[in-house]
């Protein structure tokens, strides 16, 4: 159906893909794994038109394929749901599934509301959803539903163009899926493959195990390995991506060091409404406290008030005994509390800049010599972090909009460690991230707390807050209902701590 072959493409200073062979196969799920920075990217973006291949061609059905861009790719068959979503929320699902195709549902020169909310209705129960009114506003749709219907339009457009089992390309579809919302989408997918073939990408190797008929490895622009599901092991695939074995433990559990006994961030009675009430917390020098619960919990929006993102309306915060009032993100830095947002590219990284005016960004006075800065300063300060913090770059000038979602992650990490922070939150901090870049996160966390920083973290599984945590504060409908010790060599199990979040 779809197919790369020995496709090459080079950057400057960098060979993103070095021969690779790759096909999708009809009514087949083929999952693709590889490290951030092996080549999955760049793939995609010349398998879908957005980038020419320097070497080799793509194939649709067959026959040699020149993709001009997205547009042609689609009237090909190919098409791509993006990790970041392309739907307009304003707009309601069928005007989303038919835009820039409205034509054909005009009579006399006016749009028919009624024929493009009938013909809607049949694409949303070819996808599972029959009982999605086609009028909802996107904006209002979890997000399952928004992909669904970005599958849904795929599907569409490929019968428009007279197109018979087209390529579905997902990026990270279960990134921002609660566990219940994945079953479904794996249970719609298995069935999707009999009208598609389906190109699924994950760092979540247990997933593609469960889902892919078949798993393509990349490794360093290459294909490291090419395997059916009943040759595949998440420690194989794991080794073959990364080239070395991985850490047996969970989360570096054995780099687990005590915390201090001085507190460092008292929090007392912290309240906003309508989202948490009555919070306590008692954060150790050293010591990694989690946050867990369902989304509504209130976890999140405490630690945007711990960060001065949200204004709380009652209760206090002391900071090494001092009483902190943090009107903006601005006052929670200087008084030495640093937070790694959830969408690191757009909140926690300027990518329009470089490497070194990433990690300098707080700290150019401290740079400066006299009332200029000093260029050798800033070159010194960015080497010393990137080496820290082991980020992978061409130089300290690469653009941070090229560099690898783990590498983007360890800037982010970087920047606030160059600004000498005493408390770090970090949100979600392994999202998106592949299986080495996340083990070094892990590390890099063990060795944050061991030098002294408190963390407050929030992750993806509960498996990973048990595993990186000290503690784990359990918050339920704004509300905290446990505190539970995670120590080395006797955490608790998922079992013991999905009923107080349920």
């Amino acid at each position: 159906m779809l197919e790369a072959l020995a496709v090459g493409k080079s950057y400057p200073g960098v060979a993103a893909l070095k021969g690779v062979d790759l096909a999708v196969y009809p009514n087949e799920i083929l999952g693709l794994v590889g490290e951030n920075g092996a080549g999955k990217s760049t793939l995609m973006k010349i398998l879908i038109g957005l980038e020419n291949p320097d070497s080799g061609e793509i194939r649709l059905r067959g026959a040699r394929a020149e993709l001009a861009g997205p547009a042609a790719a689609i009237r090909g068959g190919v098409g791509m749901v993006f990790q970041e979503g392309c739907l307009l929320p304003n707009l309601s699902i069928a005007d989303n599934l038919f835009l820039c195709h409205e034509e054909g549902f005009r009579r006399w020169g006016l749009l028919s509301g009624r024929r493009q909310a009938a013909e809607a209705h049949r694409q949303l129960e070819a996808v599972g959803l029959p009982r999605l009114d086609p009028r909802t506003i996107v904006g209002e749709l979890s997000a399952s539903q928004k992909q669904m219907v970005e599958i849904a339009r795929l599907l569409w457009l490929s019968r428009l163009y007279g197109v018979e089992n087209p390529a579905l390309i997902l990026d990270e579809p279960t990134t921002v899926l609660q566990d219940n919302e994945v079953r479904i989408l794996f249970d719609i997918l298995s069935r999707l493959k009999e009208q598609a073939s389906i190109l699924f990408i994950s760092h979540r190797l247990e997933e593609v195990l469960q889902l892919a008929d078949r798993i393509c490895v990349l490794k360093d622009g290459s294909v490291a390995a090419m395997l059916d599901r009943g040759q595949a092991t998440t420690r194989g695939v794991a080794r073959l991506m990364v080239g070395h074995e991985l850490a047996e433990e969970r989360c570096r559990e054995s780099l687990q060091t005590a915390p201090g006994s001085e507190a460092v961030l008292e929090v007392e009675g912290l309240g906003l409404a309508g989202r948490f009430r009555d919070f306590h917390l008692r954060l150790a020098r050293g010591e990694i406290v989690s946050l867990v619960g369902l989304l509504g919990s209130g976890k999140e929006e405490v630690c945007r008030c711990l960060s001065g993102s949200r204004k709380p309306d009652q209760g206090t915060i002391l900071l090494e005994g001092r009483k902190m009032r943090f009107a903006s993100p601005k006052d929670a830095i200087a008084a030495g509390i640093g937070c790694v947002p959830i969408d690191r590219r757009n909140e926690g990284l300027a990518t329009s800049l470089d490497v070194a005016s990433n990690i300098n960004l707080l700290v150019l006075r401290r740079l400066s010599g006299g009332p200029l800065l000093s260029p050798r300063r800033e070159r010194q300060n960015a080497g010393r972090w990137v080496e820290e913090c082991l980020v992978k770059t061409p130089s300290l000038q690469t653009l941070c909009a090229n560099l690898s979602g783990g590498n983007q992650q360890k800037v982010v990490i970087a920047k606030w460690l160059a600004a000498e922070v005493r408390v770090l939150i970090l949100d979600h901090p392994t999202r998106g991230i592949d299986v080495g870049a996340k083990d070094e996160i892990y590390r890099r966390i063990r060795e944050l707390a061991a030098s002294g920083i408190s963390l407050v973290i929030m992750c993806d599984t509960l498996e990973e807050d048990i595993g990186l945590a000290h503690r784990l504060v359990i918050m339920k409908d704004g509300r905290i209902v446990r505190d539970l010790a995670c120590p080395r060599g006797a955490k608790p199990s998922p079992l013991d701590v999905i009923g107080d979040i349920v």
